[in-house]
């Protein structure tokens, strides 16, 4: 506790630190400005339906409190994770900022209609805060999916914790499938920009010699 003190201390006197931390910050909160409108946009637009023999086999099932219960779990150990680090948890910002824009951009450019047999999401965070109607077009990629997959690679070398999150995304990625709330294409693409978006984020770490 005394060395993760000592590390936050050093690094919020760092110029350099504060200046990525804020930035980031300010950019994180206009995304959640902006997600609104374009969801609302992107559920009015006409899409089209894939073919999907995943779900072609799968008998949909409400798993909402499934999916939300271990996602809300998995984020919070994770946060408390890299919380030990500040030059982790500012990669961490950063990563999810940009795979907040990644999902932005694909979701305007991949215009897809709910899969059949959808059964809505229920998010007691997430659609207080954002939806202000129920969303059913947000598919391509998966944000689920993509952000525990974000942790995995951010703990990818803490030893066992790149497979305890392996192991959430994946399960997250089938109990979606199930609620037929994603196309299997969505889920099987998240953890690829979630890589990404963790290999640019520490290209632009606050402070090299904390890095992690």
């Amino acid at each position: 506790m005394n060395s993760a003190f000592s590390t936050w201390r050093s690094a919020i006197q760092n110029d350099t630190f504060r200046k990525h931390l804020v930035l980031t910050l300010i950019l994180l909160i206009a995304c959640a400005i902006a997600a609104p409108p374009i969801f609302r946009f992107v559920e009015i637009r006409k899409g089209i339906v894939l073919s999907d023999p995943v779900l072609d086999v799968l008998q949909p099932a409400e798993v909402s409190l499934y999916i939300f219960g271990l996602l809300y779990l998995f984020i919070i150990i994770g946060l408390i994770g890299i919380l030990q680090s500040p030059t982790l948890l500012v990669v961490g910002l950063k990563a999810y900022l940009l795979i907040t824009l990644f999902r932005f951009i694909t979701l305007l450019l991949v215009p897809l209609d709910a899969p059949p047999g959808l059964l809505l999401l229920k998010d007691p965070l997430v659609d207080k805060l954002f939806y202000q109607q129920p969303i059913t077009k947000d598919l391509f990629f998966s944000g689920h999916t993509g952000i525990l997959a974000l942790f995995m690679f951010l703990l990818w070398n803490k030893g066992v914790w790149r497979w305890v999150y392996a192991t959430g995304t994946l399960m997250i990625g089938i109990l979606l499938l199930i609620q037929h709330a994603h196309y299997t294409l969505d889920v099987l693409v998240a953890p690829a920009f979630a890589w990404l978006a963790v290999k640019l984020a520490m290209k632009i770490k606050p402070v090299r010699e904390s890095a992690p």
